[in-house]
């Protein structure tokens, strides 16, 4: 499961991140939130929904301070646009599914997790700069602010995911 995980959160980035470029924001919002709900149906207890959704959004609001900021800006969004766009949101909801799965093994490592955040997060949207889906104004400081918001997301999201693990033990978990 942890190895389908990270497969199909791949295919998921590269829905999420081509979906502006065909006008299919809302499209793949949906199947996002589709494979949402049967990733807890199949992998995750429906009592993960909270932590998962608490998750996704605490990553959305930092991505929103950086897009308010003009750290970041999205070429098929409406400029004038307050929030970030539909597909941004897929796919903070689509990684949020990682955490206790494909990257769970790193939960109770923040220093690990915010170095490969710092890393990790940026080369993620120098990738969808390439594919001229996110605009960096400011190139290196927009890389700059990026590596710092993962460095930051990582860490605290494994440890939202770790915290609600500890407090309400998955049934895989529980000991005979």
């Amino acid at each position: 499961m942890i190895i389908l995980n990270f497969i199909v959160f791949q295919l998921l980035w590269w829905a999420c991140v081509l979906a502006p470029k065909f006008a299919l924001n809302g499209a793949v919002f949906v199947v996002v939130a589709a494979y949402t709900a049967a990733h807890l149906i199949w992998l995750e207890p429906a009592k993960q929904t909270l932590p998962l959704l608490l998750t996704a959004l605490i990553g959305a609001l930092l991505d929103q301070v950086g897009y308010r900021c003009g750290w970041v800006t999205f070429p098929f969004s409406d400029p004038q646009s307050a929030y970030l766009p539909l597909w941004m949101l897929a796919l903070w909801l689509a990684f949020a599914t990682t955490l206790n799965v494909s990257m769970r093994w790193m939960q109770g490592k923040p220093l690990l997790a915010a170095v490969l955040g710092a890393v990790f997060g940026p080369v993620a949207y120098w990738g969808a700069a390439a594919l001229s889906v996110v605009s960096l104004p400011y190139e290196t400081g927009s890389l700059i602010w990026i590596g710092l918001e993962w460095a930051i997301a990582m860490p605290l999201l494994l440890w939202i995911r770790a915290r609600y693990n500890q407090l309400f033990v998955l049934p895989s978990q529980a000991q005979p």
